[in-house]
C-alpha cells in the first residue's frame, strides 16, 4: 500500500514538473525576427507639401512588427532625395576620410508606432542631405521615406532588426542656415559654490548654479552637444555640492555623492538620493563631467592660481570703459565663509538682472584700470578666454554673464 501511495505521489510531482515547464515557456516566449513591417501612405502624398509655409504637423504611421510578443521597439523614421539608403548623415560626418556620402538622415527615435513631424524638421534633414546653396534650392523636390525599427541594442548588430517600405512624397524646400548643437550646460550647486544658497532654480543661474566650462579643443556631439565639461576652483573645509544638468531638477542627470570623499555617483530619474558630493579637505579641485560616458571625476590641483580682488568687463555696450564685476563667493554674503570669499575666482555681471548687449558688441574680461592682464575669445555665448584673446561677438540679447579667471570660461547666460 506504501508503494502505491510513493508512486502516485511520483507520478503527481511529475505532472506538475511539466506543467511547471510548460508554464514557464509561456512567460519565457523566444524572440522571432520579423517579416513584415509597413508604413502607411499620408493622404497628403499625393500633393505637394510647402515646408516653408505649412504650419501643419507631417503625421506618419506604421504596423507594428511582429516579434513573438509584445515589446517595445524603437522607430527611426529615415528621409532620402535618392531613395538609396546607403550611408546616413551621421556616418558622413563621423568618417574621417572624407569618402562616405551621405545619402539619407535618420531622425531621432520614438516608441510609437506613430510620429508627427514637423516641416522645419523635414526642411532640415534635406539641407543637411543636399547642402544648397541659398540661391540653388529647387522648387520642388521627390522625398522618399522608410522607418527602422529595432529593440535594444541587438540592432547595432543587424539583430532583430527591420526596415519598412519605402513611401515617396512631394515637397517644396527652403534655404536653412544649419548650425551644430551647442555644448550643454552642466552646473554646480551647494553650500560652497557662489552665494552657497542651493538656488537651483532659473533664479539661481549664475549666482547660485555656477556653469561648468568647455574643453578646448573637444568635439562635441554635433546633434546632442554631449561631452565634456570642467571646472576648475577652490573648496573651503566641508565643502558640500551637487552637479546639475536641468535647472529645478534635482532628481535627473544629478551627480551626487558617491559613498566616499571625492566619489560621485549619477542620479536618474527614480533613484535614492545618494547625498551631496565631499572632497578630502580644503584646496583647489579640478572636476570633470563626461555625459556621452556618464562619468563624473575629481583631482586636487596642486598650482595654487593668482587670486584678484577685482575684476572687469568692458566693451562696446560701455564705450569700452571699465564696469566692475561681482564676486560670485561675496565676502559681505552671511552665508559665505571667509575662506571661500578670499579664494573666489567666479565673478558674475551685472549683479542683479540681466545685461542688454546689441548684436556685434564687442566684450572683454580684464583687470582693473589696465590692459596688462585681460581675457578673450572669438566663441559666444560661452568659450575659454586667453591671454589678450579677440572681442568676444556677442548676439543681440540680454544675459547674465559668468567669469571664471582660473581658465578664462566664460558664460554669457540668456535671459
Amino acid at each position: 500500500m506504501k508503494k502505491n501511495i510513493l508512486s502516485s505521489m511520483l507520478l503527481l510531482a511529475g505532472l506538475s514538473f511539466f506543467t511547471a515547464c510548460d508554464d514557464d515557456r509561456d512567460s519565457n516566449p523566444i524572440i522571432q525576427q520579423p517579416t513584415e513591417f509597413v508604413l502607411n501612405t499620408p493622404a497628403y502624398a499625393s500633393t505637394t507639401i510647402d515646408l516653408a509655409s505649412s504650419t501643419e504637423t507631417i503625421n506618419m504611421s506604421w504596423s507594428q512588427p511582429d516579434y513573438g510578443f509584445p515589446v517595445v521597439a524603437t522607430y527611426y523614421v529615415q528621409v532620402s532625395t535618392s531613395g538609396e539608403f546607403t550611408h546616413s548623415v551621421d556616418e558622413a560626418d563621423a568618417d574621417k576620410t572624407g569618402t562616405i556620402v551621405a545619402d539619407y538622415v535618420q531622425l531621432d527615435g520614438v516608441t510609437t508606432c506613430t510620429t508627427e513631424i514637423t516641416p522645419v524638421i523635414f526642411d532640415k534633414a534635406l539641407n543637411q542631405l543636399c547642402k544648397w546653396a541659398e540661391d540653388a534650392v529647387p522648387t520642388t523636390l521627390d522625398l522618399y521615406v522608410r522607418v527602422k525599427s529595432c529593440i535594444n541594442t541587438a540592432s547595432e548588430n543587424g539583430l532583430y532588426e527591420i526596415i519598412s517600405n519605402v513611401v515617396n512624397m512631394s515637397v517644396s524646400p527652403y534655404y536653412m542656415v544649419l548650425k551644430d548643437a551647442l555644448p550643454g550646460v552642466w552646473y554646480l550647486t551647494g553650500g560652497c559654490i557662489g552665494d552657497c544658497a542651493w538656488n537651483n532654480s532659473q533664479a539661481g543661474i549664475g549666482t547660485s548654479l555656477i556653469p561648468m566650462s568647455i574643453v578646448k579643443d573637444f568635439e562635441y556631439d554635433k546633434k546632442t552637444g554631449s561631452g565634456q565639461f570642467e571646472f576648475t576652483g577652490y573648496f573651503p573645509k566641508g565643502a558640500e555640492f551637487k552637479i546639475i544638468k536641468t535647472p529645478g531638477d534635482w532628481d535627473n542627470y544629478v551627480f551626487c555623492g558617491g559613498g566616499s570623499a571625492g566619489k560621485t555617483t549619477l542620479r536618474k530619474s527614480g533613484d535614492a538620493d545618494p547625498g551631496n558630493i565631499t572632497l578630502p579637505g580644503a584646496g583647489y579641485y579640478k572636476i570633470t563631467v563626461d555625459d556621452a560616458k556618464e562619468t563624473c571625476t575629481i583631482e586636487a590641483i596642486e598650482d595654487i592660481p593668482d587670486v584678484y580682488e577685482a575684476m572687469c568687463i568692458t566693451g562696446d555696450f560701455a564705450s569700452w570703459e571699465d564696469k566692475a564685476m561681482y564676486p560670485a563667493s561675496a565676502a559681505e554674503n552671511e552665508k559665505v565663509s571667509d575662506d571661500l570669499a578670499a579664494h573666489n575666482h567666479i565673478w558674475i555681471y551685472p549683479k542683479e538682472g540681466y545685461l542688454k548687449l546689441d548684436a556685434g558688441s564687442g566684450a572683454k574680461f580684464k583687470i582693473s584700470g589696465s590692459w596688462d592682464v585681460n581675457w578673450g575669445s572669438d566663441a559666444f555665448p560661452y568659450g575659454i578666454g586667453v591671454s589678450n584673446g579677440a572681442n568676444i561677438p556677442a548676439e543681440a540679447g540680454e544675459y547674465k554673464i559668468v567669469f571664471n579667471d582660473i581658465d578664462g570660461s566664460y558664460h554669457f547666460l540668456a535671459k
